[in-house]
C-alpha cells in the first residue's frame, strides 16, 4: 500500500478539511493508496475532522496522534508523498522536513514553496478543492520511481539551501559583503 501523508497541527488553517474532501473525490480511483493524518489531538478540530471523514464515507484514512523524533522521521520516509493543503503558512517546517528525508510534497500556495515546481521536488498548487483534486489525481497516478526522483531532488535542494554548511557559507558571504561591498548576495533583501 502506498501512503499519502499529512503531518502537522490539526488546525483549520492547515486545510485538512479540504484534503478530506479531495480524498473523497479520488479515493476510488486509487485503491492502492491510503491517507495518513498525523497530528496532535488536543483540540476540537481533530474530532471535527474525524467526524467529517465518517460523514464523507472515506476509505483508507487513518488518524494518528502526534509523532516525534525517529517515529516522525520514519513517517516521512515511509510516505510516498506528503501533502500540506494550507490556507496560510509563513514557512511550513513540515514541508522542509519531508523534503529533507526525500519525500516529494504537495503544497498549496498558502505557503511560500514556489521552488517545488522549479526544482521538480513536488507540486505547488493553487488553494482550492479543484486544484487539489487535480494534483492528487496526477500525483497518485505517478509510478513510484518518478515520485522517488522528485524526492531525491527535494533532498538535494534542502542540502544545497538549508544545510548548516550552506547557511554558514551564506553568513560568511553576507559579512564579507557588509565589510567589503561589492555585489549584494541574492539572499539579502534591502527593500
Amino acid at each position: 500500500r502506498r501512503t499519502l501523508l499529512f503531518l502537522g497541527r490539526i488546525h483549520p488553517k492547515k486545510g485538512l478539511d479540504m484534503l478530506l474532501r479531495a480524498w473523497q473525490a479520488v479515493q476510488h480511483k486509487f485503491p492502492d493508496w491510503c491517507l495518513l493524518a498525523v497530528g496532535p489531538q488536543n483540540n476540537d478540530h481533530f474530532l471535527d475532522m474525524q467526524r467529517l471523514a465518517r460523514e464523507l464515507h472515506l476509505n483508507r484514512v487513518e488518524f494518528v496522534g502526534p509523532l516525534y523524533g525517529d517515529e516522525k522521521n520514519m513517517a516521512y520516509q515511509e510516505a510516498d508523498a506528503f501533502v500540506l493543503p494550507t490556507y496560510s503558512e509563513n514557512f511550513g517546517m513540515s514541508v522542509a522536513e519531508a523534503l529533507a528525508v526525500g519525500t516529494p510534497v504537495i503544497v498549496t500556495k498558502g505557503a511560500p514553496w514556489a521552488g517545488l515546481n522549479e526544482r521538480q521536488a513536488g507540486w505547488w498548487v493553487d488553494i482550492g478543492l479543484d486544484p487539489l483534486i487535480a494534483c492528487l489525481e496526477e500525483v497518485l497516478s505517478k509510478p513510484k520511481e518518478e515520485l522517488d526522483a522528485r524526492g531525491r531532488h527535494g533532498r538535494q535542494w534542502m542540502k544545497d539551501e538549508f544545510s548548516w554548511s550552506s547557511i554558514s557559507q551564506q553568513m560568511v558571504d553576507t559579512y564579507a559583503w557588509i565589510l567589503n561591498g561589492g555585489v549584494k548576495p541574492e539572499w539579502v533583501k534591502t527593500d
